[in-house]
Parts: structure tokens; C-alpha cells; sequence
């Protein structure tokens, strides 16, 4: 995933800009995948009913910005009130949400589309971030990719 965003020699920044969208999106993909594997193992070793399918739902959702990370912790909260599970294990499924998503949110996300757009993991952070007080989730939607494009054509006039 260590492409460069660099302009390649007659290449158009518009052909430019797609390959990196597709990186984009195949950055979120990878992304959802990880996050499905750590509500998978983290749910598991915290005993939640239904682990598999909430961790599953929990990847997928990661793709809305802001309102994914709250679904696995509905449904993990969901299946430990059918469950009548002990307040201490509530609180290890809350402990495990919790860490996932400061993983997600702080390591993960930096820094798997910092790489292929060709930006430093602290800029995605603090764009993401600017982007969704400005706009809301819509900006935090497009405000990566926006960048990305924008910083192709950036690089390509620059060196002209």
C-alpha cells in the first residue's frame, strides 16, 4: 500500500487523482477489515453474546463517519441486557469499544490513509477532524479524498 502520489512521467493529474480515490476506498476496505478483527477478538475474549455478527456489523459500519463506531456499541450494550450479563462484563465490553476506537480513531485511520494519499498521518487527523466540526459527517466523508485530489493537482502544477 506504499504508493507514491507523485505524478508519474506523462501522467495526467486526472488519471492521477482516480488512482489515488481507489486508494482511498481501498484503504477504507482495509480498515473495516481490521476493525472487524479487533471487535471480533475483543468481543469474543469479553464474552458478548453474538460476537461474530456485532464485530461484522461493527467493520461495516466503520464506513459512516461519526454514527459507525456507536453500532457495535449498541449492539454489544443490546446483547448484554438480553444476555443478563454482570455489570463487570458490561464494563470490560465498554472497555474494549472504548480502546478500539481510540485505536481506530488515533493509529488506524492516520495511518492507513496517510500512506496512500501521500499525506502525513497528523494532517489526516486534523483535516478529519476540521472537516466534521465544519460540515459534519459529510464533510468528514469527503474531506480525505478532496484533499488527496487537491494535493495531486497541487504536486503536479508545483513541479511544472
Amino acid at each position: 500500500m506504499a504508493h507514491s502520489l507523485r505524478p508519474r512521467e506523462n501522467g495526467s493529474p486526472l488519471r492521477e487523482s482516480v488512482r489515488v480515490l481507489g486508494l482511498y476506498v481501498r484503504a477504507q476496505v482495509l480498515i473495516a477489515v481490521i476493525l472487524t478483527v479487533l471487535y471480533g477478538i475483543g468481543f469474543a475474549i469479553a464474552d458478548v453474546p453474538w460476537w461474530p455478527a456485532i464485530a461484522v456489523a461493527g467493520g461495516l459500519a466503520s464506513v459512516i463517519p461519526h454514527l459507525g463506531g456507536f453500532v457495535p456499541l449498541i449492539l454489544a450494550l443490546v446483547a448484554d441486557l438480553l444476555g443478563n450479563r454482570s455489570l463487570t462484563q458490561f464494563a470490560i465490553m465498554f472497555g474494549v469499544w472504548l480502546a478500539v476506537s481510540v485505536l481506530e480513531g488515533f493509529v488506524i485511520t492516520p495511518r492507513l490513509l496517510s500512506k496512500p494519499l501521500g499525506l502525513r498521518p497528523l494532517l489526516v487527523f486534523a483535516v478529519a477532524i476540521a472537516s466534521s466540526f465544519l460540515l459534519g459527517p459529510i464533510g468528514f466523508f469527503l474531506a480525505l479524498p478532496a484533499l488527496a485530489v487537491v494535493m495531486v493537482f497541487w504536486r503536479y502544477f508545483r513541479d511544472r
